[in-house]
């Protein structure tokens, strides 16, 4: 099942449900019991204080349910609430769930609640893949109004039906409360039933933000640059043809990736996965082999292998993570947990490996990963050990940007907010002179995300501490499309143009190969889904420098172009000259020779 995970509420806007409905005749209630009262706990859901009816005000409902999942951490398998269907149902009807929902709060990287609400086809009393509507929520932190309208596409009786809200192994607290499934039959459209649309702060064409960042971009992304075509005698050349094509921009586009399937010779699904990253991506990040916690189970000379393969096409890698200073993630460490000087050499003896058999092998390498959140390791060792770790690192990792990873740089402002939180490492490891050369902010996007004037604020503000930003993991987890894509152009603008930033890294960009299938950009079957379009315009076309001219009376050919390596070509009277050259917001003024 796709797993939306989110980051905090900004703002969002859903579309009026009475009013919508008002438009469409009445439909039928097809539970066995009306409201919340349907919504019968199965699993660990049961036992006690996990759900309890609660008073609701100020909303056109009295009561919802809390659920309460902190005490079940350990707990695995299913868990969550069913309901049963009193009703047949004939394809082509129309029905709508509708409820009510709201964040109190939860452990996931981006501070939200989820569920997953399903109506399963059952057969003998058994589930039976796929289900007839599988959706992600993501739950925010106020009353949101949640509809989700489908068509039933075949027939089912109501004993081979079930109603099922499922939640994963996250902790997390919400309530959800007027809640309702309605079959409208098959006399009206789908468009005429209300349908959750996310918007969110700065989504209009008419934001101010979004000249402010074109000037941005202009300014701080961009140089002159000036050919001058000289004669054998250094006098200018008139009507010289130059083609000023940049071959690599001074941004990191990157994506994550594994060994596998790029040493993989024998599939077409391998060949067109290495052609699109030679095509659309400039960095890699190994999602999971190099992890300190993998480090002895993986076959690093497939992964060296790999990195060969990336640098004979120009594509930089990024190493991720020496330490995730936790013992839920680094279960490696756990056996170390009562004895302090053991459990400090291990974490330095693991940094000496991992720097030396990758030595000279990425550009960035994130050392250590989330202590926001996960920080059982310093809290043991006192977190000036963190200085030591990235000293450590540098040792055999000369010329390496060294980064600090987290994922809450968006997760509200304030004193107590986990993006200050975040700072206040990140400014602890500057003002002690750590080794530390960059910061990495996750950015996991899902249905209610950071609004862009929040974005950049919190880029601005993590920019005061000197040091150059990636966004290091990115996708949007939501099953819409059209959001999908409109957040993906703003989001990338916004980054992009921060002065600040020097790379937007995804955590993968197909399908087949993706942690959470639907955030991908190509779909299992290479079909460039709607926020692919948009990566691929912005990367491929709109950021991007190839320009053609002749050189005026004076010998010279103007343009601007975005800053990175380029090859200028000069033809004159049959022949052919090229160089190479790096542009940046200084500009860039070459002489070429002609004979």
């Amino acid at each position: 099942m796709y797993k939306i995970f989110t980051l905090f509420l900004s703002w969002l806007c859903f579309i009026n449900v009475a009013e919508a409905l008002a438009q469409v005749p009445s439909g039928t209630f097809i539970l066995l019991t009306d409201g919340i009262a349907a919504l019968q706990p199965f699993g660990y859901l049961q036992q006690d204080g996990v759900v309890k009816m609660i008073d609701v005000t100020n909303q056109p409902f009295q009561q919802a349910l809390e659920i309460n999942t902190y005490n079940l951490e350990s707990k695995k398998g299913d868990i969550g609430f069913n309901a049963n269907i009193n009703t047949t149902l004939d394809k082509g009807e129309v029905l709508l769930i509708s409820f009510k929902a709201k964040n109190i709060e939860s452990k996931r990287e981006t501070g939200e609640s989820f569920i997953e609400v399903r109506l399963d086809q059952l057969v003998n009393n058994k589930y039976v893949w796929p289900s007839h509507i599988e959706r992600g929520v993501s739950i925010g932190n106020q009353w949101t109004d949640i509809n989700i309208p489908f068509v039933i596409e075949k027939d089912a009786e109501a004993k081979d039906l079930k109603f099922v809200i499922k939640f994963d192994s996250y902790s997390e607290k919400f309530q959800i409360g007027d809640f309702k499934f309605i079959n409208y039959g098959s006399n009206i459209k789908l468009s005429d039933l209300p349908r959750s649309v996310v918007r969110y702060n700065g989504d209009k064409p008419t934001d101010s933000w979004r000249k402010e960042a074109d000037e941005r971009i202009e300014k701080y992304r961009k140089g002159d640059v000036a050919v001058t075509v000289l004669d054998s005698k250094g006098k200018p050349v008139s009507g010289a043809s130059v083609c000023i094509k940049l071959n690599r921009i001074a941004f990191n586009w990157g994506t994550a990736t594994n060994s596998s399937i790029i040493l993989d010779n024998t599939s077409k699904d391998a060949k067109i996965y290495r052609d699109t990253i030679s095509r659309y991506f400039n960095q890699v990040v190994f999602e999971n082999e190099v992890k300190a916690k993998n480090w002895e189970s993986t076959d690093h000379s497939k992964t060296v292998q790999s990195l060969d393969w990336f640098k004979s096409h120009n594509v930089d890698a990024r190493g991720h993570v020496m330490l995730w200073p936790s013992f839920q993630n680094s279960p490696q460490l756990r056996k170390f947990k009562n004895d302090t000087t053991a459990l400090r050499k291990a974490i330095l003896d693991g940094i000496d490996v991992e720097t030396t058999v990758m030595k000279g092998r990425f550009t960035e390498w994130d050392v250590i990963n989330e202590p926001t959140l996960h920080h059982d390791v310093f809290d043991l060792l006192g977190k000036s050990e963190m200085i030591n770790w990235f000293k450590r690192a540098r040792k055999d990792a000369p010329g390496v940007k060294l980064f600090l990873n987290d994922y809450t740089m968006f997760h509200g402002k304030g004193v107590n907010s986990s993006s200050e939180k975040f700072y206040k490492i990140a400014k602890y490891l500057v003002d002690n002179k750590a080794e530390i050369d960059a910061i990495g902010e996750q950015a996991h996007i899902g249905g209610t995300p950071p609004g862009i004037p929040e974005v950049i604020e919190r880029l601005e503000y993590f920019a005061t501490l000197g040091l150059p930003i990636q966004i290091s993991e990115f996708d949007i987890n939501s099953n819409d499309d059209e959001f999908k894509a409109n957040y993906m152009r703003d989001f990338m603008k916004a980054v992009f143009s921060q002065p600040s930033t020097i790379g937007f890294v995804q955590w993968g960009f197909w399908e087949g190969m993706h942690w959470f299938p639907v955030a991908a950009l190509w779909d299992k079957d290479w079909n460039i889904r709607p926020q692919g379009r948009v990566y691929t315009q912005l990367v491929d076309k709109t950021w991007n420098t190839s320009v053609s001219g002749e050189t005026g009376k004076n010998g010279i050919f103007k343009t601007r172009g975005f800053n990175g390596n380029y090859d200028i070509i000069v033809k004159y009277k049959g022949k052919e000259i090229t160089k190479t050259a790096v542009l940046n917001q200084n500009g860039l003024a070459i002489n070429v020779s002609v004979q």
